[in-house]
């Protein structure tokens, strides 16, 4: 009980517009386009690449906002 509350409260740092960088690959952008719940329970954000609009994928809220993987872009 204790982690699924942590992690709720780090997920809801992340938001609709929010822009990231991949550490592995700083030129590209990201912006979150929309947030979710999957049928597995994890929070999940939909991304669009800021460069080319059509490049898209999916990622666990959580890995956003630990800040290991993505970098949050200063607004």
């Amino acid at each position: 009980m204790f982690a699924s509350s942590r992690n709720k409260a780090r997920d809801s740092r992340v938001a609709v517009g929010q822009r990231y960088r991949k550490s592995d690959a700083p030129r590209i952008v990201w912006e979150v386009a929309q947030t979710f719940s999957g049928s597995d329970g994890v929070s999940y954000a939909a991304l669009i690449c800021m460069s080319d609009r059509s490049y898209r994928k999916t990622v666990a809220t959580d890995a956003l906002s630990r800040g290991m993987q993505y970098q949050l872009l200063a607004s």
